[in-house]
């Protein structure tokens, strides 16, 4: 869901890159995985990211912002938001040129299909056509995206009502920004097995 956070949190090999952005797409213990090694690890990379995340003091606030009868899908909504506000401060978070590395992004998945888990290899086309990587980076697409979201639930919810309420939080975004770059450095802390 937050596609743009875990490429930018991704290492830097084509590997970690799919494991990552691939990470919702691959369920169950990864023991026995089919899976290259070292996707496997981009996998448990992106595991760890979502703990992290899931478990960090600022998101934990940032969901009491929410009406209480939509909470519970507070993570997923903040994990879209994540990216809006990343595009938007990018500067603060990498240094990398934005549009560069998203291009490189992309560039890297084409050039790496054989290496993709199957359920994201048959999403990528579909996704990249979409352009998924800048899909909620602006306010329409992050609508958009929310809708789309609330839209696959099993039962229906508008996710994207709540929008406004929650952009107008004077502390969503400076708090996103806290959370984001805690995370960062916690991650590249924890080195992955084969990262050098």
């Amino acid at each position: 869901m937050n596609f743009l956070a875990h490429a930018l949190l991704s290492e830097p090999f084509a590997h970690s890159l799919i494991g990552n952005l691939a990470g919702d797409f691959v369920k169950g213990s990864l023991a026995a995985s089919s899976l290259h090694p070292r996707v496997v690890d981009g996998v448990r990379r992106h595991r760890r990211i979502d703990v992290l995340t899931d478990r960090h003091e600022g998101y934990g606030a940032l969901r009491s912002l929410f009406p209480q009868v939509r909470r519970r899908y507070a993570g997923p909504v903040l994990d879209v938001i994540l990216d809006y506000y990343l595009w938007r401060n990018w500067a603060h978070c990498s240094t990398w040129n934005r549009e560069d590395f998203v291009e490189e992004v992309y560039r890297t998945l084409e050039q790496s299909t054989a290496l993709m888990p199957p359920l994201f290899a048959r999403a990528f086309p579909r996704l990249r056509s979409a352009d998924w990587l800048r899909a909620g980076t602006s306010l329409a697409g992050l609508e958009r995206s929310l809708t789309r979201m609330g839209s696959r639930l099993r039962r229906p919810v508008r996710l994207q009502d709540d929008l406004p309420e929650l952009i107008a939080e004077s502390s969503l975004e400076s708090e996103m920004l806290r959370t984001f770059l805690s995370i960062q450095g916690q991650i590249e802390d924890a080195r992955d097995p084969h990262s050098g």
